[in-house]
């Protein structure tokens, strides 16, 4: 049916048995549902790439017709830029902030493993000036103003870490036609990084856990465990009971906590057991390191500068030490294949066809290394501690 509406038209039409709709007649798209309860509502039609959608834009009388139909003309000229307006209805608003916390919640948490960095750094350096500028406004060069900002203060990985994140996030708007181009297109990363070289020396690998032996639990253990075992900190950090073998003296890391997807076995030597026996097991919690018992420990910064400052070893990080006990495994005789192994790498002398076809797991070659390194390191100590 189609008729003039206005709001005489609309207050005239009557309920009936069945829901029927009136389309206008001098605005394309825009019609009223009338329902056997007596409830008017008005709706536009879209098209936003490939499909057909309906909106609703109003409930009569509650809303004026006028009101209603510049809701509908609204959401016509955003389907016509390419925006989805059934998308942008949801979101409270443009504002850059709730864009940005929407992204998170619906994106970074669930995609991405590092989102509490993300998010961090996305609060800081874009929801802190921007923040409540619509996010349609933001231009490239509110983005360069921030990479420039960043390297000027000699932040130049975290600046490459931000245009990688924001570049994620305006992709993902794109995506869901909040925005029709991402500001970032085109803009290169600010900086070229250099990869870490630091390895510990054998003295500093000595003061190091002998100050960590002396800190004990939560992260004097932690740290030993990445140390000697060469594993990953978020790695070692979200490690669960459920997943060491104690009476086997092996901790089986399944696919979905490493880096690459691939379950990992790391043989546990000696020295590693006296830890992890040595540990408190918290009641109701499957969490190794933790100190409520609801989440791993985190925030390594205060601990790693207390630690350092006793052991006097500076400018070290976290993955300083899995580097180190790679080069020290080497420096011992341990052969490279066995060494991507206990890294759970897939790269290097096993790869391509050979890693598809080669699925020995070298454990015992493993815990060999991981046995010598271990004995290694507490030769350190020994020899530090004596001085």
């Amino acid at each position: 049916m189609r008729k003039a509406l206005t709001e005489k038209t609309l207050a005239a039409l009557k309920p009936g048995v069945k829901r029927y709709e009136v389309r206008d007649m001098t605005h394309p798209g825009f019609g009223a549902r009338i329902h056997p309860n007596g409830v008017k509502t008005l709706f536009v039609t879209i098209r936003h790439g490939t499909k057909q959608r309906r909106i609703k834009v109003g409930v009569h009388p509650r809303d004026s017709l006028k009101e209603a139909r510049e809701k509908a003309y609204q959401a016509q000229r955003m389907a016509e830029e390419g925006i989805d307006p059934a998308y942008v209805r949801r979101m409270p608003d443009y504002l850059l902030r709730k864009v940005v916390e929407e992204y998170v919640e619906k994106y970074a948490r669930v995609k991405t493993r590092g989102w509490k960095s993300a998010r961090a750094l996305l609060i800081r350096e874009i929801v802190g000036p921007y923040g409540e500028r619509d996010i349609r406004k933001i231009r490239r060069a509110d983005i360069i103003t921030i990479l420039d900002d960043m390297v000027a203060k000699g932040h130049n990985a975290q600046a490459n870490r931000f245009l990688a994140y924001v570049r994620r996030m305006f992709n993902w708007c794109v995506e869901r036609g909040v925005l029709s181009a991402s500001p970032v297109n085109g803009i290169k990363m600010p900086c070229k990084e250099r990869s870490r070289e630091r390895v510990l020396a054998d003295d500093e690998v000595g003061r190091i856990l002998g100050v960590c032996r002396q800190h004990g639990y939560p992260f004097g253990s932690l740290f030993q465990v990445i140390l000697l075992c060469a594993q990953r900190r978020g790695e070692v950090a979200g490690m669960r009971w459920s997943e060491l073998d104690l009476a086997n003296m092996v901790w089986y890391l399944p696919s979905v906590r490493t880096k690459n997807g691939r379950a990992h076995s790391v043989p546990l030597s000696k020295a590693v057991m006296e830890i992890l026996t040595a540990i408190p097991r918290f009641e109701d919690t499957d969490i190794v390191f933790t100190t409520n018992g609801r989440t791993p420990v985190s925030g390594f910064g205060k601990p790693i500068k207390r630690l350092s400052d006793e052991a006097k070893v500076q400018a070290w990080h976290l993955h300083d030490l899995r580097r180190t006990a790679a080069s020290g495994m080497a420096r011992l005789g341990v052969q490279p294949y066995v060494i991507e192994k206990i890294l759970n790498h897939v790269t290097g002398q096993i790869s391509g066809i050979a890693a598809t076809y080669n699925r020995y797991g070298y454990n015992d070659e493993k815990r060999d290394a991981l046995e010598k390194w271990s004995h290694h390191c507490m030769n350190a100590v020994t020899r530090t501690t004596s001085i």
